[in-house]
């Protein structure tokens, strides 16, 4: 399956669920492999017949410093919900998102979600 791989995209935002966490800006790194058709793109090498990297890294970014949340899981969330919005191809991502330096004898801790457009979009006729 073909895939659109991010790796280490860094967003400082507000997240956690203690209060001292609420004041301060604390950087997060996402992973997302995004499983889409590049069969198009890679015989024509035009950037329309592809998704956007720059774009989809926006949209991660934006999703989660506007929403400012408590917990990784639902910056996951966010950020699955924006891009299967957004980019009607997207067929599934997988999407890592880890805390770095918050635990002290952890490099970092965090998530990883794997969705399918199916969990995001309501089927026909429901």
């Amino acid at each position: 399956m073909d895939a659109i791989v991010i790796e280490g995209l860094k967003v400082n935002t507000v997240v956690g669920c203690f209060n001292w966490e609420r004041q301060i800006k604390q950087p997060l790194l996402l992973d997302l492999t995004i499983h889409n058709d590049l069969q198009r793109a890679a015989q024509s090498d035009e950037l329309d017949d592809t998704l956007n990297y720059a774009l989809i890294c926006e949209l991660a970014a934006h999703a989660i410093e506007h929403a400012q949340p408590k917990l990784i899981e639902h910056a996951a969330h966010l950020v699955l919900k924006k891009l299967f919005e957004t980019f009607p191809t997207i067929e599934s991502i997988i999407i890592t998102i880890r805390k770095p330096a918050i635990i002290a004898e952890a490099q970092s801790v965090g998530i990883r979600l794997e969705r399918q457009r199916k969990h995001f979009c309501a089927r026909t006729g429901e």
